[in-house]
């Protein structure tokens, strides 16, 4: 009678341990599918009622060293003792079932899949004795689409082409067999390097530069959908375009002016020099030129590319003063090196004479001379014709002068005193 009694303890402790771990099982408490690699994951939204939700696992491919990604699960069962057995199936949505086994695996403690498509899987997992149950999985390896090229270009402008689509994904209900759709956005930015000017490059899809690079430039769209998934498409452009571009030196001053250009234009292999007094110049770098006629100059630099395009650049301003005198009264030839010589003030003269007298009208310096000794001249000296110092006091000049403007100096306003002093 004990022995029966025992008989039916152990019988009816075997038949709640395993109600109780038929219960756990079904629950999925310690069973679990790890997802290696995946970007995001997403709930399914059965509409059907379907009582269970699954995952949808989003894989964003390629990677961030361009490789190409795919799906990788594995499952372990309850307890993780080996033994187990593992049955791998990918939903047909043609048939609206699952297909055969593409992978069994037995008597291991758990199970592996890798190189996994998009699309949904499941693993039916059974033991000798206890456990038979599926987990579910849906894969979703998101590449968004991208494409870039160059739509047109010509000396003007360069167009750029794009193509951007969101990487749809459907996935289908357990309880009616629907497909369903993930909502996926998509964004786009057009970049270059070098950097250049994209009009308007996070809105349009097919920007066209009026300010094309003049540089070899990488043009590269990238995108980002929904699921912050990326990718970019790039090309080259070889430049075909020309800047006209230069520096005068100096930019003002007093004629004869003489002015350096310096050529600082991109990609041009030829030129024409226009210097805005009627000469010209086809050199890269041309001679130094001189302005002699006072007035505005506006010198014009047209270049030219290999490929034929053309620039231009005018500059704003090239100053030669007008001509003009300015007649001191006073000065003191001791040596200091401050006011030693009586010389006027001039800007754009072409022509100076000048003579002074003493008070008694002997005439103690002349001057005349125009160019290169125009421009080394440096006055009167204080001495008498070149000779012994002249005494303090006053002296009379009279100074004769034409411009390059043509004006001409002379009558009573050019003539007076000046006061020599010693100390």
């Amino acid at each position: 009678m004990q022995n029966l009694l025992k008989l039916r303890r152990r019988k009816w402790l075997m038949i709640l341990l395993i109600i109780a771990a038929s219960a756990l099982f079904s629950s999925g408490v310690y069973s679990q599918l790890v997802v290696h690699g995946a970007s995001l994951q997403v709930p399914t939204q059965y509409t059907s009622g379907f009582e269970r939700t699954d995952t949808i696992y989003i894989y964003c491919s390629p990677d961030d060293q361009g490789e190409q990604v795919t799906g990788s699960i594995t499952a372990y069962p309850p307890g993780g003792s080996p033994g187990w057995d593992f049955s791998w199936q990918k939903y047909n949505p043609v048939t609206d079932n699952y297909d055969p086994a593409f992978l069994t695996m037995s008597g291991v403690s758990s199970s592996r899949v890798d190189s996994l498509a998009s699309g949904g899987y499941r693993v039916h997992v059974t033991d000798a004795s206890v456990l038979d149950t599926f987990f579910y999985a849906w894969v979703f390896v998101d590449t968004p689409f991208v494409q870039a090229s160059l739509k047109n270009f010509t000396c003007d402008y360069v167009a750029l082409q794009g193509d951007t689509l969101s990487a749809p994904y459907t996935y289908y209900d357990p309880g009616d067999q629907q497909p369903l759709s993930l909502t996926n956005g998509i964004k786009f930015a057009w970049s270059s390097d070098p950097d250049s000017d994209i009009p308007f490059p996070t809105l349009e899809i097919n920007p066209i530069t009026y300010a094309p690079p003049y540089e070899d430039t990488w043009y590269r769209l990238d995108v980002r959908d929904s699921f912050f998934c990326e990718n970019h498409a790039e090309f080259f452009y070889k430049t075909i375009h020309v800047k006209a571009d230069f520096e005068p030196q100096p930019n003002q001053g007093e004629a004869p002016l003489e002015v350096d250009f310096t050529n600082k234009s991109i990609n041009g292999v030829a030129f024409e020099w226009k210097f805005g007094d009627d000469t010209t110049s086809i050199m890269e770098i041309p001679e130094p030129h001189t302005y002699y006629i006072p007035g505005e100059y506006k010198p014009v630099l047209t270049a030219w590319s290999e490929e034929g395009c053309v620039d231009s650049m005018v500059y704003e301003s090239i100053t030669v003063d007008p001509s003009e005198i300015a007649i001191p009264n006073v000065f003191s030839p001791n040596g200091d090196g401050y006011n030693d010589y009586f010389r006027i003030s001039s800007k754009s003269l072409r022509f100076v004479y000048m003579q002074v007298f003493s008070r008694n009208g002997q005439k103690v310096y002349e001057f005349s001379g125009r160019g290169e000794a125009l421009q080394q001249w440096q006055g009167w000296d204080g001495r008498v014709n070149g000779n012994g110092k002249a005494s303090p006091g006053l002296y009379f000049y009279l100074i004769r002068a034409v411009g390059w403007d043509d004006v001409v100096y002379e009558g009573k306003e050019y003539r007076g005193f000046v006061y020599l002093f010693r100390e």
